[in-house]
């Protein structure tokens, strides 16, 4: 049944008239149609506003006035009697035509179109585009639909990006995409968590990635005491760089000169023979060419680093390539480091992607090897942390090169305003939940792979657990209501025994 007719339109603008109590909201997706074997034209409204029908100048605000008198007179006003003079007016912008195909539109809607909501048949062309790694369902305004919705495993080298203010929903949404992930075993999936939340769900009434009961897909590392299996964590002095050093604190080009000829001098064994040697030792070992309060400086700093633990100076012990076989394995591995400083913490972060960005490169010679191992997304948490003023970080050479070498970032942040421009401009695909700075929301805007500039009334009504999709893997910015993880869960644990011999219709996947 239709709710309106078309009033007026230009091609990248459609309103519509509605009869009054017609309920509408914006970001609500509808189609205007004027028969039925003509196009359909999915529209998304944009505002809504109302109107009356009256040759009476400015008469809404004096029948308002009226109403107000006789409020106040404690008398009721007859609203049945106007009904007919009342109305709304939705102005949408056009998505596309839809039918057999999508196509962007190009034309306008025949005068007086039939307008009506959709329904889950006038969303078939997206099966072929929304991928096998759910997230949760198609949305319309408040009214969500059972129609999954999720991306593709191509968009991971091309790297993803997930903002919201705080409350939004984004551990919730990254919790469903690992248990996507740990059901397909296709993608490689890195989560490093410095907030302990997604092992055990990290808050009461919250469950994490260990009930999901698929421990075949799921390897933990950690550097505090988990109720569960898990491994130590460590990584091996050899495997430090001082780029990542620089990533972690300022260094002055005194104290960057000599960490390179400390390197130079002691090889693989550097960083802990400045650890472990005295200030005149260093200072003499390298003919005094370096002052002693430089070398100090990089000692003190390094100190910090050897307190838990954490590097050691065993090559055997890192845990870099038993986190990359089990990436190839397409498996999710996550790295809890939330009893970590946030220099230990990065420092693991920066070593860890360095290392599966130089394997991949080094695969990459090798053809068929290559073709092989799954894309690899590398996940960082409050990423602002590590993408502001980027350039020579890992994290941005994996920004520009990754696509090449299957090797994606997914960035989760609160403030996209502190990425880096240049290394923000690389995520192709963007989850973009509730954003209340304008600010955060012109970046977005600007950096989007599809026009979302149309969309920012949209993005300061959503609600927790509402998000946006923009991808150029689809051809429109996609709404979606994100499934809260433990229904998810239940849902996954119900199906499990099943899952391998269902096969779903969309992309010919495996739920």
């Amino acid at each position: 049944m239709h709710i309106g007719r078309v009033i007026g339109n230009r091609v990248l603008e459609t309103t519509f008239r509605m009869n009054f109590g017609e309920e509408l909201q914006v970001g609500e997706m509808l189609v205007a149609e004027s028969g039925p074997t003509s196009d359909r034209y999915l529209i998304r409204v944009m505002d809504i506003e109302h109107g009356a029908d009256s040759d009476e100048l400015n008469w809404m605000s004096i029948e308002a006035g009226r109403m107000l008198r006789m409020d106040a007179e404690q008398h009721e006003y007859d609203l049945g009697k106007i009904y007919d003079n009342l109305h709304c007016i939705g102005t949408s912008s056009p998505l596309g035509c839809i039918g057999d195909e999508f196509r962007k539109t190009k034309t306008i809607p025949h005068h007086f179109s039939k307008v009506r909501r959709t329904n889950a048949d006038d969303y078939e062309f997206l099966k072929d585009t929304l991928g096998d790694i759910q997230v949760g369902s198609l949305r319309s305004g408040d009214r969500v639909m059972n129609f999954p919705v999720g991306i593709s495993g191509r968009s991971i080298p091309h790297h993803i990006g997930i903002f919201a203010t705080t409350g939004m929903g984004k551990s919730n949404l990254m919790k469903n995409l690992a248990l996507s992930c740990m059901r397909l075993r296709k993608y490689g999936f890195l989560i490093l968590d410095p907030h302990g939340e997604y092992y055990d769900g990290g808050e009461v009434g919250k469950k994490g990635l260990k009930q999901a009961e698929l421990d075949d897909a799921l390897v933990v590392f950690s550097s505090r005491k988990l109720d569960g299996p898990y491994n130590s964590l460590h990584v091996a002095s050899s495997e430090i760089q001082i780029a990542d050093l620089e990533n972690l604190y300022e260094f002055t080009q005194a104290q960057k000169e000599f960490m390179e000829n400390a390197q130079f001098k002691f090889q693989d064994t550097w960083l802990t023979d400045i650890n472990d040697k005295s200030v005149q030792e260093i200072h003499g070992a390298l003919g005094g060419r370096f002052h002693e309060g430089s070398i100090n400086v990089v000692k003190r700093r390094l100190e910090t680093l050897f307190r838990f633990d954490l590097i050691s100076r065993d090559p055997k012990l890192s845990i870099t390539n038993h986190v990359i076989d089990c990436l190839h394995d397409g498996k999710v591995v996550l790295v809890d480091t939330s009893n970590m400083y946030e220099a230990e913490e990065l420092l693991i972060s920066t070593v860890l992607a360095r290392a599966i960005f130089e394997r991949h490169k080094l695969i990459y010679g090798d053809k068929a090897k290559f073709e092989k191992i799954p894309p690899v997304l590398i996940a960082l948490e409050e990423a602002q942390r590590v993408l502001t003023e980027a350039k020579g970080s890992i994290f941005a050479q994996i920004a520009r090169e990754g696509r090449k070498f299957k090797a994606g970032l997914c960035a989760v942040s609160q403030q996209p305003k502190l990425i880096d421009s240049e290394v923000i401009s690389q995520f192709n695909t963007l989850f973009i939940l509730g954003l209340a700075d304008r600010r955060d929301r012109e970046i977005l805007r600007n950096s989007a792979k599809q026009d979302i500039s149309q969309l920012d009334n949209e993005i300061q009504m959503l609600m927790p657990g509402e998000a946006l999709i923009a991808s150029p893997f689809t051809p429109f910015a996609i709404p979606v209501k994100v499934h809260l993880y433990e229904n998810y869960l239940e849902k996954s644990v119900e199906d499990a025994p099943k899952r391998v011999f269902k096969k779903s219709m969309i992309n010919n996947t495996f739920y």
